[in-house]
């Protein structure tokens, strides 16, 4: 094997060196997170032992897909500990616990690697700019570096190796955000150690009191026989950021999955949130374009008594795929419809000339056309529903109650679910050679438990196994 492939076989050997006897370990080993250099500006933790339970697997197809070469491979790794990547100084860099150094010497000359023993540690570069050094408890990898550099960074490393907790990274705010993440592998970040040229598009967008080093990222992945879910958050200390937090955060209340019952069966795309009428309105008005939009559409009706009406779970869908203009259903709850009585109202000289007309059907059903198109909306039972399909406005509750997704959703602050199998139509029109992906899953969830923080989950279609689908590909 090629040394410029050393350090993915190293990733690949942890979870090849435990596929026997993991079902009888329990809790997460973060010991090697001592060697983390004290002013880490990122940290990823990889703890394959986790997310090989959440999965279930069967161990031993897990080590035939990754060594069906060489079954008794012995890499010298300790598979039970977590393995960390870090990012300091500029440079990127990993470490992972070892069970025999020996054989993990072994293993590294397999590789084409030349091992060298200096300081009472031992040393091997990859692809002559990444530093490798062990002793017998771990292995810590950094780089890219040469000449003179990699000399200096010889140093880092060995006092890296043999440093406590108090001196490590351990103790960096960095750090202890990613204690936060439960997942099996997640990653820390200050926003500062991202390359700029990720961000470059982005920057002219902070305000004028915040910089990249105020703000903190976390992700985290997780996978599931049923599903893989991956995470994302924020965090400052800024305080004019969080203060502006605040007042979304206000806006927007747990969803209570009070408009489940309303919302058609299978719809192709469902978002719900709880909303605020009144503290939207007034979050809206501080925008000054946003003020001029609400002014305008106040205009033609009374927009802002609508949306002061508004308190609870609302909820927009689209039922079907169509090439055409699709049907859309708006649903919020709302503590009056005093609004309803002013359609009539509505239709004064502005509005006729912007090419609105309104029209009462009765105390609770109206409609209006925009230009020639129907719009219409009607109260119910404490709920207002908008559409430019009238079925969709006047609908009883459905026979399928969706318990389950109403689980999903309840007490997040956002939710939306995309059916996947509903996008077959347009996939294969378009994408065809992304039906294959299409029959691996079911949905594409989006949840929000906090303003700070998002979870996007893909859930498998049932009797799908990823792990057996990805052996057949790398079989084929």
């Amino acid at each position: 094997m090629k040394k410029y492939g050393i350090i993915a076989v190293l990733v690949a050997a942890v979870a090849a060196a435990g596929v026997w006897g993991w079902s009888a370990l329990t809790g997460r080993d973060d010991s090697m997170a001592s060697s983390l250099p004290a002013d880490v500006t990122m940290v990823g933790r990889v703890d394959l032992k986790t997310l090989v339970l959440d999965y279930g697997l069967d161990f031993a197809d897990l080590k035939d897909l990754l060594f069906s070469a060489n079954k008794d491979e012995k890499t010298g790794i300790k598979f039970q500990t977590a393995a960390y990547v870090f990012a300091s100084q500029g440079y990127f860099g990993g470490i992972v616990a070892l069970e025999d150094d020996n054989d993990f010497e072994a293993f590294l000359k397999k590789q084409g690697c030349e091992v060298e023993e200096q300081r009472g540690l031992r040393w091997a570069v990859i692809e002559n700019n990444v530093l490798l050094g062990f002793d017998d408890d771990r292995a810590m990898l950094m780089g890219p570096a040469v000449g003179s550099e990699q000399d200096a960074l010889r140093n880092t490393v060995a006092t890296c190796l043999k440093q406590s907790d108090s001196e490590s990274g351990k103790q960096s705010r960095i750090y202890k955000l990613l204690e936060q993440r439960k997942e099996p592998v997640a990653i820390s970040s200050n926003l500062s150690a991202l390359p700029k040229k990720l961000l470059s598009e982005y920057l002219s967008y902070l305000p004028g009191d915040l910089s990249l080093d105020d703000l903190d990222v976390m992700a985290g992945f997780t996978a599931q026989k049923e599903r893989l879910g991956l995470s994302f958050a924020f965090s400052s200390e800024n305080e004019s950021l969080n203060r502006q937090m605040d007042k979304v955060d206000k806006i927007f209340g747990q969803i209570e999955s009070s408009l489940v019952r309303t919302t058609p069966p299978s719809p192709l795309f469902h978002m719900v949130m709880n909303v605020d009428g009144e503290d939207l309105l007034e979050r809206l008005r501080e925008d000054k374009t946003l003020r001029t939009g609400l002014l305008a559409l106040n205009m033609i009706f009374d927009l802002d008594m609508v949306v002061k009406s508004i308190d609870g779970d609302v909820a927009l869908t689209c039922p079907e795929y169509s090439e055409e203009l699709p049907s859309l259903l708006f649903q919020a709850e709302v503590e009056d419809d005093k609004f309803m009585k002013k359609v009539n109202d509505w239709n004064d000289a502005p509005t006729k000339a912007m090419g609105v007309n309104f029209y009462s059907q009765d105390s609770h059903n109206a409609m209006c056309t925009v230009a020639g198109m129907p719009v219409y909306f009607g109260t119910h039972d404490d709920r207002l529903s908008i559409s430019n399909t009238e079925a969709l406005v006047k609908a009883d509750a459905y026979a399928d109650v969706k318990a389950k997704m109403a689980d999903e959703m309840k007490g997040n602050r956002l939710f939306a679910v995309l059916n996947v199998d509903k996008l077959r139509p347009v996939v294969g029109q378009y994408a065809p050679e992304s039906q294959q992906f299409l029959d691996l899953f079911d949905r594409l969830t989006l949840s929000v438990p906090d303003v700070r923080e998002m979870r996007f989950e893909l859930v498998t279609r049932e009797g799908v196994d990823l792990l057996q689908v990805l052996k057949e590909k790398v079989e084929e």
